[in-house]
């Protein structure tokens, strides 16, 4: 216990004589400590904040195509930790997609994206025992998983074929306004036109 408050005052510089009785310890160790917080105020004010900043995380690029699209895309089809045959999927369906179309693939997959990705969407809010639909504007990002999603799940829905021939077919839709992506994301915003006299509540 001595060794502790012994070490406490050396660390604000008190010295060895804390404890003769003419030592004003109060006002000589307020000055140490209010010199001590100025000198380190930054990083003390980092330790005591509770609560931390998110760092924003930018998607890797693929092994082969070196596209950060693609790996959003794997991260999304993957399933029970399988990344490898998430990646099987992927390249499988965009070897389809260039047989099929004889464009680069890599092209129709952005087109596909661009043009299921949704300007705004609605949410769900419960006010005074109604529920409402709010219509929201979703950033690019959002915008974008959004689109991901819906790719996915509408590619799951299809019937026949393995998993990547019907990714690859649903994203040819896509590309040129077809499909049930393309659906999904219209009556989202038919949905957000509906519902704009809420859109004070957000």
């Amino acid at each position: 216990m001595w060794k502790a408050v012994f070490d406490e005052n050396r660390m604000y510089g008190l010295g060895e004589d804390w404890d003769n009785p003419s030592y004003n310890m109060e006002s000589k160790s307020q000055n140490k400590l209010n010199k001590f917080v100025k000198k380190n105020i930054d990083s003390i004010i980092y330790i005591m904040s509770r609560k931390s900043i998110a760092e924003k995380k930018i998607a890797k690029p693929d092994p082969i195509y070196r596209n950060r699209l693609i790996n959003m895309l794997v991260n999304r089809i993957l399933k029970n930790g399988k990344k490898s045959l998430a990646y099987r999927i992927l390249y499988r369906a965009i070897e389809n997609i260039k047989r099929r179309t004889k464009k680069n693939p890599l092209f129709v997959l952005r087109q596909a994206i661009s043009k299921v990705t949704p300007n705004v969407t609605v949410k769900a809010r419960r006010i005074g025992g109604s529920t409402y639909q709010i219509p929201l504007e979703i950033q690019s990002t959002q915008g974008k998983a959004l689109a991901i999603r819906w790719l996915l799940g509408a590619a799951r829905k299809r019937s026949g074929g393995n998993m990547a021939a019907k990714l690859s077919y649903e994203l040819i839709d896509a590309a040129k306004d077809n499909g049930i992506a393309i659906r999904k994301k219209e009556e989202t915003h038919k949905m957000a036109e509906a519902n704009r006299a809420f859109a004070h509540f957000r």
